[in-house]
């Protein structure tokens, strides 16, 4: 129950906020943008490229998303409330985290729109990339915001909590390429913790039970330590 309070609490506090409604209006008018651009210029009936640029636009608003999840606890001297509050630091973390999920899945759901033209005007579309692609996106999603939530957790500033959030997930992003620059096993181990590449298994309708688990552990990892910065400040 204290996690869902809390995450009620930041619900309330985003949607009070103009931050939701211009990251839900500039990603809704990227992404459609976008869609239509590729739908004109291929004629194909994919999703690929729109999941593909909906995890780019997500990645970029990310860090606007989560700044301020933490960060602006410190600032307003309400995070020793919480502390000294009979509420653990990881049902703190738990309920942010949730409370930034859904609003993650709303602007996921609010995509389904093209799918559904798809499937509607074309007799050929494949909806199990779909499927799959739609998986990865939530995945990859829950990755942004604990990351995101462990920045937030370093500092009062949400510009510096913005910039690492982005400088770590971008550094993720491409880690892919190191296997292009180091052909031997450093190259291939900074390789599978590209997030990029093992959500690129989901766009071609590849459900590997590998990259899930990287997702799952990627999010605890970061979760576990953004509670753990905020159990340190209760001892100090």
């Amino acid at each position: 129950m204290k996690i869902f309070a809390i995450m009620k609490k930041e619900l309330q506090s985003f949607f009070f906020s103009p931050v939701a409604y211009i990251v839900f209006a500039s990603f809704l008018l990227i992404v459609g943008y976008l869609f239509w651009v590729v739908l004109v210029t291929s004629k194909l009936a994919t999703l690929e490229p729109l999941l593909y640029n909906a995890s780019f636009v997500l990645l970029l608003a990310s860090p606007v998303m989560t700044m301020r999840l933490i960060s602006e606890e410190r600032k307003g001297r309400t995070m020793e409330l919480l502390l000294t509050s009979p509420i653990s630091p990881m049902q703190i973390i738990l309920g942010k985290y949730l409370a930034c999920m859904v609003l993650y899945l709303a602007l996921i759901l609010l995509t389904l729109q093209y799918p559904l033209l798809l499937s509607r005007y074309s007799s050929d579309f494949d909806l199990g990339p779909v499927y799959s692609g739609y998986i990865g996106l939530v995945l990859l999603s829950s990755a942004f915001v604990s990351l995101g939530l462990f920045t937030s957790s370093l500092s009062e500033n949400q510009i510096i909590s913005a910039m690492l959030s982005f400088g770590g997930l971008l550094l993720f992003w491409i880690f892919g390429w190191a296997k292009h620059a180091f052909d031997n096993w450093f190259g291939n181990m900074l390789g599978s913790l590209s997030i990029f590449d093992r959500y690129s298994d989901f766009l071609r309708g590849i459900v590997d039970s590998g990259n899930t688990i990287f997702f799952v552990i990627f999010t605890v990892v970061w979760l576990f330590l953004a509670a753990r910065v905020i159990e340190s400040e209760r001892w100090r």
